[in-house]
């Protein structure tokens, strides 16, 4: 059965190629994350020849405030992409200066996703899960768009709105490494739940050994805590949304 890594990082990797490659030849899908609209230009061209990998397009709430000009880069490609992340907002001390950048930049992506729908979101929540719920639902981008949060870690009350709005969510080791991680993925539908690595930030992942590794200790994990039809399911799922983009 192939395997699907909905939010990694393969330009962070020392050879993108080598790593897409050895990822197909093990059966591993992979959803990659861009950071900026320039890294999303480099790794589109270099993985187009990959059938198992695809490029969301991104520009992460971290960078915001010093790539704020790259935003119009990302209105040029967004029309023609139906993957996009990693976007988002992020509240942590050293990020929230840039909070009401973070909120428009924000705001701006997810109304282009609305006026060009059917896309795969995956959105960055730290510290700030109501306010992109808030945007999500001012946007009603959920209604035409699959937006994933990734590695959620906020409230159980914002878990639960976010569930009623249709999102998914990705989970990784270290939310089923963590009480608060596991907490949330009990409360999770099991057809809303995905695999992600977050690859190479988590457990410095930058081979595809690592990767599987990784990404088979977290179904087992997960077969723990929801049931031996987890694997089928988020199989199931990952696959119905990577084929309705395709």
């Amino acid at each position: 059965m192939d395997i699907y890594d909905m939010h990694c990082h393969v330009d962070l990797m020392k050879s993108m190629e080598e790593f897409s490659k050895a990822a197909l030849e093990k059966r591993i899908n992979l959803l990659t994350m861009t950071t900026t609209p320039k890294a999303y230009e480099v790794e589109k061209k270099k993985l187009t020849g990959f059938t198992n990998v695809q490029v969301a397009l991104g520009l992460h709430p971290q960078l915001v405030f010093d790539r704020i000009h790259e935003l119009a880069l990302v209105e040029k490609y967004i029309h023609s992409t139906r993957f996009v992340g990693e976007i988002g907002l992020d509240f942590n001390k050293q990020f929230y200066h840039s909070k009401e950048r973070q909120i428009d930049v924000f705001s701006q992506i997810i109304g282009w996703c609305q006026r060009s729908p059917m896309k795969i979101i995956s959105i960055h929540s730290v510290r700030s899960d109501k306010s992109v719920l808030d945007i999500l639902e001012k946007y009603d981008c959920t209604k035409h768009n699959n937006c994933i949060l990734h590695w959620y870690s906020g409230t159980l009350k914002q878990l639960d709105r976010a569930i009623e709005l249709g999102c998914f969510f990705s989970v990784n080791e270290y939310m089923l490494n963590s009480p608060n991680g596991r907490s949330i993925i009990q409360k999770v539908p099991v057809d809303r739940l995905l695999l992600e690595s977050d690859a190479p930030f988590i457990s410095d992942i930058k081979t595809v050994e690592k990767l599987k590794r990784s990404l088979t200790h977290c179904l087992n994990e997960l077969n723990l805590i929801k049931g031996n039809e987890v694997s089928r399911l988020i199989f199931e799922t990952s696959r119905r949304l990577l084929e309705i983009y395709l």
